[in-house]
Order: C-alpha cells, then sequence, then structure tokens
C-alpha cells in the first residue's frame, strides 16, 4: 500500500510537471481542464506555463484568476489560500501560504517579483540552527482593490485594506489602512488616495 502511493505520487507529480510545461493557448486550456478538478474550488481561471502549484486541494479561486509565467502558489501542509474574482499575479511572483493563510479580495493585482509568506522561520534560540526550529504561522489578507507593485515582499500577519497601492520594491511588516499608497523598507505612507 505505502509503495503504491509513493508511485501515485511520482505519477501526479510527473502530470502536473509535462501540463505546466505546455506552452501556448492549448496549453492554458489543457491546464484548466486538469486542474480544475484540483481545487478545492474555482471559478474560470488562466495558469501559463512554468507556474508550480502545491496542495490545490487548499486552493479556492473565484472567477477571471490569472497566473503568469514561472509563478509559485504554495498552500501544503495545513496552508489555505483563497483568492477573489478578477485576480491577476504576473511573473516570477509567489503566494506561499503553507503553514499559514493568504487570502485575496475582488479586484487586485500583484506584479512581478513579488513575494507574499504567510509564515516564518522560528530563530529564538541561537543555540539551535535555524533550519531545525521550525515555523511561525500567521495569515495575509488583502482586500479588494489592492495592487501590489513589482519587487514587494509582504509578510505574515499583515492587513492590507481596500483600494490600497504598494509601491515598487516595498516591504509590508505592518497593517496597511485603506486608500494608502504606500512605499519604501519598511513601507510607510506616502499619501492617501481619498
Amino acid at each position: 500500500m505505502i509503495v503504491f502511493k509513493k508511485i501515485s505520487k511520482l505519477l501526479f507529480q510527473i502530470y502536473i510537471a509535462i501540463l505546466s510545461a505546455m506552452p501556448t493557448e492549448l496549453g492554458k486550456k489543457l491546464r484548466y481542464i486538469a486542474y480544475k478538478p484540483l481545487f478545492k474550488k474555482s471559478g474560470k481561471f488562466s495558469i501559463d506555463t512554468g507556474v508550480t502549484i502545491l496542495g490545490f486541494e487548499n486552493i479556492e479561486l473565484g472567477s477571471n484568476v490569472s497566473f503568469m509565467k514561472n509563478s509559485y502558489v504554495y498552500a501544503h501542509d495545513g496552508g489555505g489560500l483563497v483568492i477573489g474574482n478578477n485576480f491577476t499575479m504576473n511573473s516570477n511572483s509567489q503566494l506561499g501560504a503553507s503553514f499559514g493563510k493568504i487570502v485575496i479580495g475582488d479586484d487586485c493585482a500583484i506584479a512581478p517579483n513579488c513575494v507574499l509568506r504567510a509564515s516564518n522561520h522560528t530563530f529564538d534560540n541561537p543555540d539551535i540552527p535555524f533550519r531545525e526550529q521550525g515555523h511561525t504561522y500567521g495569515e495575509i489578507i488583502i482586500e479588494d482593490d489592492v495592487w501590489v507593485s513589482s519587487n514587494c515582499v509582504i509578510t505574515a500577519n499583515t492587513t492590507i485594506e481596500k483600494s490600497s497601492i504598494i509601491g515598487a520594491g516595498s516591504v509590508v511588516t505592518k497593517d496597511v489602512k485603506p486608500y494608502s499608497v504606500m512605499g519604501g523598507v519598511p513601507a510607510k505612507l506616502i499619501k492617501k488616495r481619498k
């Protein structure tokens, strides 16, 4: 039985690897057909080539969701990822909901090279390598109409409230109030949109 499970898991990984590499619109259509039943819940979505997804069963997608080339979507190891309608994540970005939870509202966009990670390494004891100390678990909440610009990092236990913009290269370590334009490391208020 254990051998059968290992073979099944290996075959599934091969199946996903082949599908993720298929180019053109045909590849997107085949991924839609093959991936749709794997998600916990999903509307209409588009997944480009080279997108890595782990923990399909812990991911809920709204309608009109797009993951562009070479993105990473993780919700394994007890994680949870919920994405609303009209969402786009550009190339080479990561949603790391493993060991935690990420919730994204409607009409949001994440630009290239961004990292959102709902957990972090524990490193309290300097006598033990940090890799052996486990993780702290958290949540990232992104409300409706939020734009995260290129090269941003959003850390665990943060909420970005509605209609906010995170400027390029920013690191969000604290909650963001609605209608805010944030920038810097760590991100600070630049101006209010309303």
